[in-house]
This record gives structure tokens, C-alpha cells and sequence, in this order.
């Protein structure tokens, strides 16, 4: 067997848990050979993925890196343009509601603590600002970003959720300096306690937001620490 093609297999395993913690699956496999579905960046499409959907270089080596710069690149939100001041349906028990400034800038600042915090973890990877010869970059994008939690209610009355919101996770691994691209992952998640009803205020939003995120950034984290302890065979 080639030197190399061990660790791109242990790669797709964890590019498999980055974006979920779901029931066991077959093994993440890396297409090769002519058949292989192939982006227009030279990424090959992994079948059996925990992530919705997921491709990477087959033959990368990512054992010279000791560093992680962590990147938000994009946050895009669906656009809501409620009648009447109540949300557009989207199902039944469910409704998008436009967000304003403020929650936006929690979501955003949410997200980048949970990520940044997990990465801080890391046993292998320093978290770093900079790019440089042995750091990887770590961009993530959210798309798609809806609310499902309405305005907060006028009186005494109390509101209740399944979901306070949902969106799209991108995940992409570049080497920090050349930009080349090693990998991409996307995956959806909302941000709920199982479907159970749950009281609608800032804080408990908060939380559920944040356990959301903090599925996404400890998968990641874990993820990038198994790749890195194992060392490529060589030829």
C-alpha cells in the first residue's frame, strides 16, 4: 500500500465528525478512479460522511501544521419580510421571523466564543491570528441564518419554541499562506432541545444557540486533534 493513503482515509473520518455527533455510520470513504465526483477545486467528494456533505484532497498531508487561525468569513440571513408583524410560515408550528442588530451581533459573537474556546482545548494546535509556514486556516461561513423566535411578546404573556433558529455551517481547511484549499464540509443544525417546547427569552435563546455551536466547534476540535496524533506511514 502507498505511504499516503492512510491519512487521507483518517482525514475523511474526521472531516465525518465535524459537524455532528449522530448514531454510528458506515465508515467515510474518499472517492478515487474516474468515477469520482470532483469539485471544480480539485476536492474529491467523501460518501458516507456524518456531515450533509463533504470533500477533500485525497492525497493531502497536514502533519507539518501546529497551528489553527480560525476565520468567520460570511454570516448571510434568509431574507424575512414578515405581514402584519408576524412571521412567514414555514411549516406547521414553525414560522421565520426577521432579526434585528442586536441578534445578530449575539449570534455572531455566540458562535466565534464557542469556536474559539473549543480550539483553545486543543492538545496539538495553537489557536493563532496570524498566518504562517506551519498554520492552518479554518474558515467558516453561516448561511441561510433564520430566526424562529418572535418578537418579545407585550404584557404577561409567555412564548414558547421548538426552535429558536437554524443555519448552515461551511467549514473549509486552506493552508493559511498559499490559500490552497484541503478541505470542505457543509452541514445544517438547529438550534433546539430535542424538539421539546422551550421558554422564549434572551437568555435561554442564548443557551440554545450556544449548544448548537458548541456540538459544531467540539467535533471540530476533537477532530483536528485526532488527525494530527497520527502520523502519516511513510513509503
Amino acid at each position: 500500500m502507498h505511504g499516503r493513503t492512510t491519512r487521507p482515509l483518517l482525514f475523511a473520518l474526521s472531516l465525518g465528525l465535524l459537524l455532528t455527533l449522530a448514531c454510528a455510520r458506515p465508515t467515510p470513504t474518499v472517492q478515487r478512479g474516474p468515477d469520482a465526483e470532483v469539485t471544480f477545486d480539485g476536492l474529491h467528494r467523501v460518501d458516507d460522511s456524518r456531515a450533509q456533505y463533504a470533500w477533500m484532497k485525497p492525497d493531502i498531508d497536514l502533519s507539518a501544521y501546529d497551528a489553527v487561525r480560525l476565520e468567520l468569513a460570511e454570516v448571510e440571513y434568509r431574507a424575512v419580510r414578515p405581514h402584519r408583524n408576524i412571521g412567514v410560515s414555514t411549516g406547521p408550528g414553525r414560522q421565520d421571523y426577521p432579526m434585528d442588530e442586536r441578534q445578530k451581533r449575539r449570534l455572531v459573537d455566540i458562535v466565534t466564543e464557542v469556536f474559539r474556546s473549543e480550539l483553545e482545548r486543543s492538545e496539538h494546535f495553537a489557536l493563532t491570528e496570524a498566518p504562517g509556514p506551519r498554520v492552518l486556516s479554518l474558515r467558516a461561513s453561516l448561511l441561510d441564518v433564520v430566526s424562529h423566535v418572535p418578537p418579545e411578546p407585550r404584557g404577561r404573556g409567555d412564548v414558547f419554541v421548538r426552535s429558536v433558529g437554524e443555519a448552515t455551517l461551511v467549514l473549509e481547511l486552506r493552508d493559511s499562506e498559499s490559500g490552497e484549499i484541503f478541505a470542505r464540509s457543509i452541514d445544517r443544525r438547529s438550534a433546539e432541545r430535542m424538539g421539546q417546547l422551550t421558554l422564549s427569552s434572551p437568555p435561554t435563546n442564548a443557551v440554545e444557540v450556544r449548544r448548537a455551536a458548541s456540538i459544531w466547534a467540539r467535533a471540530l476540535r476533537e477532530s483536528l486533534d485526532r488527525l494530527h496524533g497520527t502520523a502519516a506511514p511513510s513509503s
